[in-house]
């Protein structure tokens, strides 16, 4: 559940580039991808990110 939590306020930090024009969509996408990786594979290892 931490993980979602921490997930959803990396996701929202991201729209707010994008919103911002700070990332291109593109970026975000990217960023994403690999967020979602490292939040799984830490669910997974149950490793402390923060």
């Amino acid at each position: 559940m931490e993980r979602t939590v921490q997930y959803l306020l990396s996701l929202n930090i991201l729209k707010g580039l994008r919103d911002q024009n700070l990332i291109t969509e593109e970026e975000f996408i990217a960023i994403d991808n690999e967020n979602k990786k490292t939040f799984q594979m830490a669910k997974y290892q149950q490793l402390d990110l923060i």
